[in-house]
């Protein structure tokens, strides 16, 4: 079965910030669940001016206790590795996740994107997809698959949440504050129809 999670989100302020923003918030306090990230490439397009950076992020195993008891599950962390192109001068990025942890048991994968609001240039557009498929765990698959449903559909409402902390106590507050932060957030399970999570 393959989980699905969509994101959608208007952060009210520019681009550049919130993509630095984003591609420097962890470690945080407010995530402990991220334990320690590592940049193991980074280089500069000499002709597109595209920053593309490779990090590895080590995270805290989240799976309860009673799962761990499949000894594949019980490890003392979870891998993930980023990827993200960062066009400067259109304000634009990409970025791609992946699980590193557990790829014989289970795919996970975000691809997200961010890019000046067509509404207002000075907001920002983020868009999120997240799967997760899980594979060879028998019987535990359905209980695995609850729980990184839960998981999936959590981790999205933080990290919005993270972000806009994040940007006011680095920028104050956005432009044209009169107004809550647009978001979306859609949870969806193949042969399942889509249904709202807020």
């Amino acid at each position: 079965m393959v989980l699905g999670l969509d994101v959608f989100h208007v952060f009210k302020y520019p681009a550049d910030k919130v993509i630095k923003t984003h591609l420097s918030k962890y470690p945080t306090p407010k995530e402990k669940f991220v334990e320690c990230i590592k940049t193991v490439e980074e280089k500069v397009d000499a002709v597109s001016g595209v920053e593309y950076r490779k990090k590895l992020a080590t995270c805290t195993n989240v799976v309860p206790k009673f799962l761990r008891r499949l000894g594949l599950l019980n490890v003392p962390a979870i891998y993930l590795e980023e990827e993200s192109w960062y066009h400067r001068r259109q304000s634009t990025a990409k970025i791609s996740s992946r699980m590193l942890t557990w790829s014989d048991l289970a795919q996970l994968s975000e691809e997200s994107e961010f890019r000046p609001s067509p509404e207002n240039p000075n907001w920002t557009e983020f868009r999120m997809r997240g799967t997760i498929a899980i594979t060879g765990v028998g019987p535990f698959g359905a209980i695995l698959e609850y729980y990184a449903q839960v998981f999936l559909r959590g981790g999205g409402k933080k990290s919005i949440r993270i972000m806009e902390e994040l940007l006011q106590e680095r920028y104050g507050e956005g432009t044209n504050r009169s107004s809550k932060p647009s978001s979306n957030i859609l949870s969806n399970t193949t042969n399942q129809s889509h249904h709202s999570v807020s």
